[in-house]
Order: structure tokens, then C-alpha cells, then sequence
């Protein structure tokens, strides 16, 4: 075995909803709901639904943060890999903090971060755009920050919170 050459500055990207490093950070937990068929998946935007305490993804409603914390809960459905919840699990929303998000579409630092209000699926539009794009809605106080992605890559989503936080203790 040859000696090792090269030396990362970065530890590789975790999962999707996972925090990207420990810079300070606000999260809420939440009852996951469904928004039609979507199912609750880590690193997706979620918006309030009717019912106090509990968030869907996508959505037109307040804007409540990305599901984190992917390693907090046990493996449903056997041993087949995947990074969702059902409905009425308790999930973590983060709306302060650097969060890994799966983008749909390849993003860089200068992208505006928008999310789907059908599925809460996460992409970006061209700075200076005035329009998220049909079935879209713009992600609050939000960038992308050090590291393009390619599509269906991971990209690295600053929060800095925003005008509907809860109170703290909620």
C-alpha cells in the first residue's frame, strides 16, 4: 500500500439534513404532516400547516425550516436505506444554522434558494430573480454558501432565521 499523498482540508459531506459544521444553530421539533402524497424527507423545506405544532412539506404557509437530524431516528420499512418519515413522526426543523440540502437542480453561492410547494424539494434560481418559478416559493433569509452543486448534489444552505420564529421554549 503506497503512503498517503494528498490531504483534504474539508471532511467529505454527510447526509442530506445534516448540520454542516457547528457554527451556532436554532431548531424547533415539529408532528410531520403530509402534504398530499409527500412523504417528510431530511433536508427539505417545511411551511406550517392548520394545526398548531405541526409542518408539511413544501407548502404556501409560514416558512419553518429544513427536517435535520437524519441519524435520531430508528430505520423504518426493514433494511432498505432512506431518508423519510411518516406522518404524525416528531422531526426537527432547522431555521438558524448551515444545513446539507440535496438541490434539485446545480446551484452556486450566488443561487437564490428556492424550495417546491408540492414535495419542499430544494433548488435555486439565478441572482437577482424576482420570481422563485411556478410551483416555488423563496426560502427566507437564506444562501447557498462555499461550494457549488451539481444537480441532485449536495450544496451547503445557510438559514438565518426569520419573521415567524416561535417563541423560545415552543
Amino acid at each position: 500500500m503506497p503512503f498517503q499523498k494528498t490531504v483534504n482540508i474539508k471532511q467529505a459531506f454527510g447526509l442530506p439534513g445534516e448540520f454542516y459544521d457547528d457554527s451556532p444553530r436554532r431548531a424547533h421539533t415539529f408532528k410531520m404532516a403530509l402534504n398530499g402524497e409527500a412523504l417528510p424527507t431530511f433536508g427539505y423545506a417545511f411551511t406550517a400547516t392548520s394545526n398548531e405544532g405541526e409542518a408539511q412539506p413544501g407548502g404556501s404557509n409560514a416558512f419553518l425550516g429544513i427536517l435535520v437530524n437524519p441519524k435520531e431516528h430508528a430505520l423504518r420499512g426493514g433494511l432498505t436505506p432512506n431518508l423519510t418519515l411518516p406522518e404524525g413522526a416528531v422531526g426537527t426543523l432547522c431555521d438558524f444554522g448551515r444545513v446539507l440540502v440535496t438541490v434539485a437542480a446545480a446551484v452556486t453561492p450566488t443561487s437564490l434558494p428556492v424550495y417546491n410547494t408540492t414535495t419542499g424539494a430544494i433548488s435555486g434560481v439565478a441572482a437577482g430573480s424576482s420570481s422563485a418559478g411556478a410551483g416555488y416559493a423563496f426560502i427566507p433569509n437564506a444562501k447557498f454558501v462555499f461550494y457549488s452543486a451539481d444537480a441532485d448534489g449536495l450544496a451547503v444552505l445557510e438559514l438565518n432565521g426569520f419573521a415567524n420564529a416561535p417563541a423560545a421554549g415552543e
